[in-house]
């Protein structure tokens, strides 16, 4: 099972790889929810980075806690992606921590109190004074707490392989469950940044990625007057352009691996709509002949729209040309394919 997963930088078009590949009939796809438990702050890479590579004292318990807390929020508070997993997600969870973890215990120290809030603070401070007081402590070093016996804690000092062949068991776990048909290939949208490849191919057994850009100038225009997600900083252009170029500084690292990380623009898709899915597919390694309903998810026809829509708004010229001016290196060349 070979895993596919589009990334992009926001507002780049990743969502028409997934779609094109949804046409396939040998591709599972998980649809267009973006599954970022590995990257996202918390996530799995933040983790191994606390478990291996700053195993401290107390770094380790509070970075396998607190990526429980977002596994669960991500399920509950999410829009409904994880549902795609049921229970399962829960279960492998917790399978993986019991995987990376060499001692759980009761043990609480005042980050504990801290990530309850200052309400809590407050009331666990009286209550160790109080004790203290009462017991005649107060010049002693010992302190009480409502979290004593109370508050897991989760040791370990495991090396960096016994991790990944961990993390990988449990992506494969969840990816398996939902390729309910046991297709050859399964699509996954934003499963990987599109920064540090590297990194990140690491935790799975096979996977390929597809990096989109797109036009600076288009992404500004839509923000701004279509999507108003409030993502990106557009009151001020100039802001926008710092941004864009801060997220794009470390995109292309010299020991990226080419044979597993594509990078495409979007508008390729929809202006060389059969040659970009023919370098798709030879890279992700599906035969064309189980394309067999093209243009049902994505349509050039339709994507096209959302493409070179300067015109669409006029009143925005200025701001348009600081951009050009700016960000030179990724603009696309629309005049070549629109004349």
């Amino acid at each position: 099972m070979r895993v596919i997963s589009c990334t992009s930088y926001y507002g780049t078009g990743s969502s028409a790889v997934t779609n094109l590949f949804s046409e396939f009939d040998n591709v599972c796809s998980l649809g267009e929810y973006e599954y970022r438990f590995l990257h996202d702050p918390d996530g799995i890479a933040d983790l191994e980075y606390n478990v291996v590579e700053n195993n401290n004292r107390h770094n380790t318990s509070d970075a396998i806690k607190r990526y429980i807390k977002f596994a669960a929020t991500q399920k509950k508070l999410g829009y409904g992606g994880y549902d795609i997993f049921e229970d399962e997600f829960e279960k492998a969870t917790n399978d993986f921590i019991d995987d990376i973890t060499e001692l759980k215990t009761k043990t609480w120290w005042n980050k504990d109190r801290l990530d309850r809030g200052k309400l809590f603070c407050f009331i666990d401070r009286v209550y160790s004074f109080t004790k203290r007081l009462f017991k005649g402590e107060l010049k002693t070093e010992i302190r009480y707490s409502l979290l004593t016996d109370k508050e897991p804690a989760y040791y370990s000092a495991i090396d960096e392989e016994t991790f990944l062949k961990a993390v990988r068991k449990y992506v494969d776990r969840l990816i398996s469950f939902a390729n309910k048909n046991k297709q050859p290939f399964v699509m996954v949208d934003q499963m990987v940044p599109p920064t540090n490849t590297k990194r990140f191919l690491r935790y799975f057994d096979d996977c390929c990625i597809i990096a989109t850009e797109r036009d600076p100038r288009d992404i500004y225009l839509l923000e701004k007057n279509e999507w108003k997600w409030g993502v990106l900083p557009i009151k001020d252009v100039k802001d926008y352009v710092e941004w864009f170029r801060i997220t794009r500084k470390y995109s292309h690292p010299v020991d990226e691996d080419r044979s597993r990380v594509l990078r495409i623009n979007f508008e390729d898709m929809i202006y060389k709509y059969d040659e970009t899915k023919k370098l798709l597919c030879d890279f992700v390694g599906i035969d064309l002949s189980h394309h067999t309903s093209p243009k049902t998810q994505f349509d050039p026809a339709r994507s096209i729209k959302n493409t070179n829509v300067s015109k669409r708004y006029p009143d925005c010229a200025e701001e348009i040309k600081y951009i050009e001016s700016e960000l030179k290196d990724y603009l696309y060349d629309f005049d070549a394919y629109t004349k």
